[in-house]
Order: structure tokens, then sequence, then C-alpha cells
């Protein structure tokens, strides 16, 4: 469950507040699959920043899983996160200087799961069909194998919460329909799934479309 109550969002540059979201009042259910639909500057990644505990709300109240995020430390709010969300970001966010088993093996090593780290992201990546890439680093990946890769990442402790952020953004055609197959199939699993898009058409195949713009949403 995902419970926003009179949230509001501001961010000052120099004497100019610029107001990111305005009076978001919003319930996601456990199990949903969500869009988000808005065009460029209109809060969606800031409302996703917030669901995700990425980012702190000037005023209101955010609540994922039945926790309130604004009374958790930062210490608590990162370990909230490993253990309840998995993220999915348009530009990917791997770490280039790791193999695609590190990048995927290291939420493990902030988590309290006493399992085989090599062998679990190992498995998760061969489900995603990169058994061969496990050595490989991020820079001799293609954009839908790096994509993949942080699929797996964001799976592998098991959150009950996927947010993806335009996680079709830079991909081609071909590669943006398996994120979303992959997406769906996650949801039919029973995930929580909350999509940030521009794209009405992939919006289209959520469950239920929420539409922002300049900081209000509907």
């Amino acid at each position: 469950m995902i419970l926003l109550r009179d949230v509001n969002k501001t961010y000052s540059e120099g004497r100019v507040a610029f107001h990111a979201l305005k009076d978001v009042n919003l319930e996601i259910n456990q199990g949903e699959f969500v869009s988000i639909l808005g065009p460029s500057g209109s809060g969606k990644s800031t409302l996703m920043h917030l669901i995700g505990g990425l980012d702190r709300p000037t005023i209101g109240t955010v609540v994922v899983n039945y926790q309130s995020l604004g009374i958790l430390s930062d210490k608590q709010l990162t370990k909230f996160r490993n253990q309840n969300i998995g993220f999915v970001f348009q530009f990917f966010h791997l770490l280039p200087y790791l193999t695609a088993l590190e990048n995927v093996r290291l939420p493990l090593m902030y988590s309290d799961y006493k399992i085989d780290r090599n062998h679990h992201a190992a498995e998760m990546l061969r489900y995603f069909g990169l058994g061969e890439k496990l050595k490989s680093k991020i820079n001799e990946l293609s954009g839908g194998e790096r994509q993949r890769v942080a699929i797996a990442r964001a799976l592998i402790c098991d959150p009950a919460i996927i947010l993806a952020d335009e996680p079709t953004g830079n991909l081609d055609s071909k590669n943006g329909e398996y994120v979303f197959e992959t997406l769906t199939t996650l949801h039919q699993l029973g995930k929580t799934v909350v999509v940030v898009t521009h794209d009405e058409h992939l919006a289209k195949r959520a469950h239920r479309i929420i539409h922002v713009k300049d900081g209000h949403v509907s």
C-alpha cells in the first residue's frame, strides 16, 4: 500500500522557489499496476522519488507498506528501501567499473539475507538470459542487456514494490517491449508495479493511469 496525504515538494533555486508537487493526495493499493503519465517537467519523477524514499516532501505524509517514511532516519530509510522497493531507472544507474554479477549482487551487501550472494545473483541474471554475461563489465553490454541487469538488481532482494522511472526511454522498441512484458509478469506474480512514463501507449497497458501536470495529480 502506498499513501500520500497533502504532499508538497518545493525546490529553492537561489531566491526562486519551484513547486514540483502541489497538494498531492494519492493511494495505490497492494498488487496494483499503475502508470504515472505526464510531460517532461510535470513532477512525475519527483512523485516517484517521494514514493521510493529517495527524497522527502517539503510538507505532507508518505506511507509505504504501512510505514510512515517521514519518521525514519536516513539510515533506516536506506534499509527500508532495500527490503521493500526495487528501482528501475531510464539511465540504468549501474556501476560501470563492476561486472554484471557484481552490480546485481550489490543490494545483497546491505540486506539481512543469509544466502550465497554470488549464486543468487548469477541465478537472477540467468533468469533474464544473461548467463554468459556474468563477468562482463557494463560498458561491454548493449542497452537492452544493461536494462535487464538493472531489473535483475531491482528484484534481487524480492521487494514487494517495483518503481520504474521511464524504463524504456533509452531502448529500442523490441527491448522496450521486453521490459514492459517483464513488468507485467511481475505484476501477475503479485508485485505492486508503478511505472513513470510520458508514453501514453505504454501507460494504457497498466491497470490505472495517474496523470501529473504542473505538479498536480489527477
